[in-house]
């Protein structure tokens, strides 16, 4: 097939395979991370950072078909810090700081296609996550969907995310805001 090898270039991750115990960790950590968010409790989410996390969340354009899709040629729709996902976390759990949020929605975030490796910097993961969310003023759920790729780093408390890029799969996002985590 034309083509192959490049393909499989850009979906090939570099480090060591993972060993069945530590996919089936990092599995069940994002798992805890999609159900803290889903939950609505964004404090323990907040715990599963690293405090030298980077958190970005980009856009696609889509120029045309002779060109491959490009990411983040505009402004990001996240572009955080450990301080500034703090900011989020402290806005999202008062109920008096955000309208956005009041009332709460209802969100529930599928993670899939999950791949991981292992490297000098940490566990590199890629996944595909979708993200369901119900607000009680809109007759239709919203749905957003993304691929990250996260690098998780081991802690004393265990895996922690130390840094994700979300690239967003909707050039525009029929939301009424982002006021969720990918």
């Amino acid at each position: 097939m034309p083509g192959t090898d490049s393909t499989m270039a850009r979906l090939l991750l570099s480090g060591e395979a993972l060993s069945d115990g530590d996919f089936r960790r990092v599995y069940d950590f994002l798992n805890l991370e999609s159900d803290c968010l889903g939950l609505g409790e964004y404090e323990t989410w907040y715990g599963l950072l690293s405090p030298a996390v980077t958190y970005k969340v980009l856009a696609p354009a889509f120029l045309d078909a002779t060109r491959p899709r490009r990411y983040g040629r505009e402004n990001a729709y996240f572009d955080d810090d450990y301080a500034s996902l703090g900011i989020r976390v402290k806005q999202l759990t008062t109920p008096g700081f955000t309208i956005a949020e009041n009332p709460a929605t209802i969100s529930r975030h599928f993670v899939t296609n999950i791949r991981g490796v292992a490297n000098g910097e940490g566990i590199e993961v890629v996944s595909n996550v979708l993200v369901v969310r119900v607000r009680s003023t809109e007759p239709e759920p919203g749905v957003v969907s993304a691929r990250r790729f996260d690098r998780l780093v081991e802690t004393p408390e265990g895996l922690r995310i130390e840094s994700r890029l979300a690239q967003l799969d909707q050039v525009s996002l029929q939301q009424l805001n982002l006021s969720f985590f990918i």
